[in-house]
C-alpha cells in the first residue's frame, strides 16, 4: 500500500511539473487520470515481478504522449519540456533523498522513509516549482541557437565521459562505444548547424543595416520629388510665357521642347518610386545620382515589387554594385560614347537583372575569363568582384551570363543575372533603351 502511494506521488510530481513547464494548471480529467493509471500499472508491475530498473523507461513514451495530447504535438516544446520534466523531478527526488539520509542518518530506505521522501518531493513540486516560472525557462531554451549549444555541451560531456572510460579497459563495452560514436556524430552535426545559424544571423544583421542605410536615400528621393512638385506651377507659368517671347511658331516649339527636356532630366529618377523594395530603390537612387556626375548617359528600366526571391536583398545589392561599378569604370576609360543601361524586372516566374554599357567587342574566349578569380583589365590585385558574383549565383542556384550585343549599330557588353532560362531569352526581346 505504501509503495503504491509512493508511486502515485511520483506520477503526480511528473504531471504537475509538466504542467508548470507549459504554464498550465492541473485538471484531473480523463487524460490525466488515464496517464496516472498507466504509470501506476507499469511501475507496480515492475515492483511486483522484481524486474530490472531499466524497464522504468517504458513510462517515458507515455509521458510524451500525455504531453502531446494535453498541449499539442509541437516537436520542439514537446521534447524540451519532457527532458526538463524528467531532469527536474529526478533532481528533486535525489536532493530530497540525499538530504533526508544525511540529516537523519538513514542507511537503509524502508517503506516509511520512502513515503516521507516522496511526500517531500511532491510538496516541493506542488508549492515551490510554480514560483520558479518554468514556462519562461522553457521558452528561453526553445531558441534554436540555445538548443544547439546545450545539446553540444551535453554531447561533449558524454563523449568526455566515454573517453575517460577507455582508461579502464575492463569497463569498456559495446554500450560505451555506441554512446561515444553517437556523441561524436552529434558534436559534428551540432557544430555544423551552429555555423549555419551564425551565418544566417549575420545575413539578417546585414539586411537590417542595409534597410537603415538606404532608407535615408529613399527618403531623400521622396523629399526631392515633393520639392519639385511645388515648382510645377512655376514651370507651367514659364512655358505659358514663352508665347510672348518668341516671334515664330518654330522658335516657340523649339524653346518648349528644350525646356521640357530639361525638366524631364531633372525628374528622371521619379520613375523609381513606381517600384517596391525601398532598400533596392534607395541603393539605385544613390548609384544613379553618382553616375550622373560622371557625365554618363544613363537609361534604366526598373519593374520590381517586393522582390521576395531566394537571394537575400544584401546579396542582390552586392551584385548590382559590382556590375554598376565595373561599367562606370569601363566607361570612364572609354573614348567613345558613354552609355549605360540598367534593367531590373520581376516576373511571376522569376527575375532578371541586367547591366549593359557601350564597349569594344570582346571575343567569346575573353568573355569567359571575366568570372575567373584574379582576372582583370584594371591591373594587379583586382578581378575579385565578378568572381564573388559568380560564387553568390552558385550558392543560391541562379545564373550569371556575359555577352557582347549589337544594338542600334553599337557594340554593348551585357552582364545578366537571372533564375530562369526562359526569362533570360524573353528579356532580349523586351529590353528598352
Amino acid at each position: 500500500m505504501i509503495t503504491n502511494i509512493c508511486l502515485l506521488l511520483e506520477a503526480l510530481s511528473i504531471v504537475f511539473c509538466l504542467h508548470n513547464l507549459y504554464g498550465d494548471k492541473v485538471n484531473l480529467d480523463i487524460e490525466t487520470v488515464s496517464y496516472l493509471s498507466i504509470h501506476m500499472i507499469i511501475m507496480a508491475s515492475i515492483n511486483y515481478y522484481d524486474l530490472p530498473q531499466v524497464y522504468t523507461l517504458i513510462t517515458y513514451p507515455f509521458i510524451i504522449v500525455y504531453g502531446g495530447i494535453r498541449f499539442g504535438f509541437k516537436i520542439k516544446p514537446l521534447i524540451i519540456n519532457n527532458i526538463l520534466n524528467i531532469a527536474i523531478t529526478s533532481s528533486i527526488q535525489f536532493i530530497v533523498l540525499f538530504s533526508y539520509c544525511l540529516i537523519f542518518r538513514v542507511q537503509v530506505l524502508d517503506s516509511i522513509n520512502a513515503l516521507v521522501v516522496s511526500g517531500f518531493a511532491f510538496l516541493i513540486v506542488l508549492f515551490v516549482i510554480p514560483k520558479c516560472r518554468l514556462d519562461r525557462f522553457s521558452s528561453f531554451l526553445q531558441d534554436k541557437d540555445r538548443i544547439y549549444i546545450i545539446a553540444l555541451w551535453i554531447s561533449v560531456i558524454v563523449a568526455g565521459y566515454c573517453l575517460a572510460k577507455y582508461k579502464k579497459l575492463d569497463s569498456v563495452g559495446l554500450f560505451q562505444n555506441a554512446i561515444l560514436f553517437v556523441s561524436l556524430i552529434f558534436i559534428c552535426v551540432l557544430v555544423f548547424q551552429l555555423g549555419k545559424s551564425k551565418v544566417k544571423a549575420k545575413e539578417v544583421e546585414t539586411e537590417l543595416k542595409l534597410q537603415k542605410l538606404y532608407a535615408d536615400s529613399f527618403q531623400n528621393m521622396i523629399d526631392n520629388i515633393r520639392m519639385r512638385q511645388h515648382e510645377f506651377n512655376n514651370h507651367i507659368s514659364t512655358m505659358k510665357g514663352f508665347c510672348y517671347l518668341y516671334n515664330t511658331y518654330e522658335e516657340l516649339v523649339h524653346a518648349q521642347e528644350d525646356y521640357y527636356e530639361t525638366i524631364k532630366g531633372e525628374n528622371h529618377f521619379n520613375k523609381l518610386l513606381k517600384s517596391g523594395n525601398p532598400v533596392i530603390i534607395g541603393f539605385l537612387y544613390g548609384k544613379f545620382t553618382e553616375i550622373e556626375k560622371h557625365g554618363i548617359d544613363l537609361s534604366f528600366k526598373i519593374g520590381i515589387r517586393e522582390f521576395n526571391i531566394s537571394v537575400p536583398v544584401h546579396k542582390i545589392v552586392e551584385m548590382l554594385g559590382t556590375l554598376i561599378d565595373n561599367a562606370v569604370e569601363a566607361l570612364e576609360k572609354s573614348n567613345g560614347e558613354k552609355k549605360l543601361f540598367i534593367l531590373m524586372v520581376e516576373y511571376e516566374d522569376g527575375f532578371v537583372i541586367e547591366v549593359r554599357n557601350t564597349s569594344r567587342f570582346f571575343e567569346p574566349d575573353e568573355l569567359g575569363l571575366f568570372f575567373k578569380k584574379g582576372y582583370s583589365q584594371k591591373g594587379e590585385n583586382r578581378g575579385l568582384g565578378l568572381y564573388n558574383l559568380k560564387n553568390i549565383c552558385e550558392e543560391y542556384g541562379i545564373y550569371a551570363a556575359c555577352m557582347c550585343e549589337q544594338i542600334n549599330s553599337q557594340n554593348w557588353i551585357t552582364f545578366r543575372i537571372f533564375n530562369n532560362m526562359d526569362i533570360a531569352t524573353r528579356r532580349v526581346v523586351e529590353s528598352e533603351l
